[in-house]
């Protein structure tokens, strides 16, 4: 496999690029998705960054597709993968959610390359050749025809040479605690009074969302600012820093909040949770302006209607977050830059504004935007150009799967 050749190479093996190396080979392409951790999902698993989140058309607008599909049969074949005893959405267990994605991609045909990290790319006129990767086989080249960049910090187009703008937000380490008597707790909005009056570890209050297993739940409270999502070092320090933020608020729980009492720390994510880094400038750049006025699109091929949401401790902690009147659609032209003939891009390293940015980037919509990508890259195999693919017939298969394209 090293040193080979494929119709598409996936980059990054998150939600989004998961969907995108599912769709491509359904298509009939020979895909390939290189992930540098152990496991497919992302920050939905090795994250943990958990409930999905769902907004408007009773909680489940978001996800259409392929996606709510696979969702849907992971909990009806396991019942207890998932719950959606939060009102934001279902909460998966992470290490279902890991299977699935990885038993489907499989099914699909998708070939998977754990444990290899991307380091450059190799690019002729308009065209990415290949890409550089580096792992315990040593250095080694892809070539691929079309290339999906799903990294997150769109480190693909970054390496080969696009444009991009740099945004931060709060850098989070997700955790899972145990132990949990959840007879003896109080209601959610309760536990986050009790532990805001115990005096919080940071200036965030405490996000708690219950897991599957019924002694378990999710906590996102850790947060550090002005750490720089692509130096080593500060992602090392940002780590460190929230590890140690998770075991603080475990003792404020312990000591202030009955059923917690016996509570520990079942994981701290294995995958730091970053929300924001670079934004690859394409065709059009997804604006504030577009998400809040509900904006569709000749070209639409997904839709999110998730809040406006910058993480950050202005406005008391809270940064900048509210909800949305209506849902908005994602242009294709989003996805693409002016600079490559293929590369289409995914998930959160999409062309977007700061603060558009903060709505499109969660997982629900990354679904929908890598089933997309992924249909448009097994189609310009042979229309040739990924800037100009006709998006009628994209927009039709994607409804052939579900897809949720049309404005509520």
């Amino acid at each position: 496999m090293l040193n080979s050749e494929h119709d598409v190479i996936v980059a990054g093996g998150g939600i989004s690029g998961t969907m995108a190396a599912i769709a491509a080979a359904r298509e009939g392409a020979d895909v390939l998705l290189v992930e540098r951790y152990t496991a497919l999902g992302g920050m939905a698993t090795l994250g943990l960054v958990q409930p999905i989140t769902t907004w408007g058309r009773g909680g489940s607008f978001v996800i259409g597709g392929s996606g709510k599909r696979l969702l849907e049969e992971m909990i009806e074949r396991h019942p207890g993968s998932a719950t959606a005893v939060n009102h934001y959405g279902p909460s998966c267990d992470a290490e279902h959610l890991k299977r699935e994605l990885e038993q489907v991609a499989l099914a699909h045909g998708v070939r998977l390359l754990y444990h290899a990290w991307i380091t450059g790319a190799e690019v002729g006129g308009e065209r990415v050749q290949a890409i550089r990767i580096v792992s315990k086989s040593g250095e080694s080249l892809l070539r691929g025809r079309v290339f999906v960049d799903a990294t997150g910090d769109g480190d693909l187009a970054a390496f080969a040479g696009a444009p991009v703008e740099i945004g931060s937000q709060g850098i989070t380490l997700m955790f899972l605690v145990s132990g949990i008597d959840r007879d003896r707790c109080p209601e959610t909005t309760e536990i986050g009074r009790m532990y805001k009056e115990a005096g919080p570890v940071n200036y965030r209050g405490l996000a708690l969302f219950w897991h599957p297993r019924p002694d378990s739940a999710y906590m996102n409270v850790t947060e550090v600012e002005h750490h720089d999502a692509l130096d080593v070092e500060d992602l090392t320090a940002a780590t460190i820093a929230c590890r140690d933020q998770a075991w603080r608020v475990l003792e404020r729980l312990r000591e202030h909040v009955p059923g917690f009492e016996q509570a520990y720390i079942a994981q701290t994510a294995p995958a730091l949770g970053v929300r924001e880094s670079r934004h690859v400038q394409g065709l059009h750049v997804l604006s504030g302006e577009d998400v809040e006025a509900g904006r569709d699109f000749e070209d639409t091929i997904a839709r999110a209607s998730c809040p406006v949401d910058v993480h950050g401790s202005a406005n008391d902690g809270r940064g900048a977050y509210h909800g949305l009147k209506r849902s908005y659609g994602v242009p294709y032209r989003s996805l693409v830059t002016a600079q490559f003939a293929n590369v289409i891009l995914t998930g959160r390293c999409i062309s977007a504004d700061h603060v558009a940015h903060s709505s499109v980037r969660r997982m629900a919509p990354g679904f929908a935007l890598g089933e997309a990508a992924g249909i448009a890259s097994a189609q310009a195999l042979s229309h040739g150009d990924v800037r100009d693919l006709p998006t009628a017939p994209l927009q039709a298969r994607l409804r052939e799967h579900g897809a949720i394209l049309d404005p509520e």
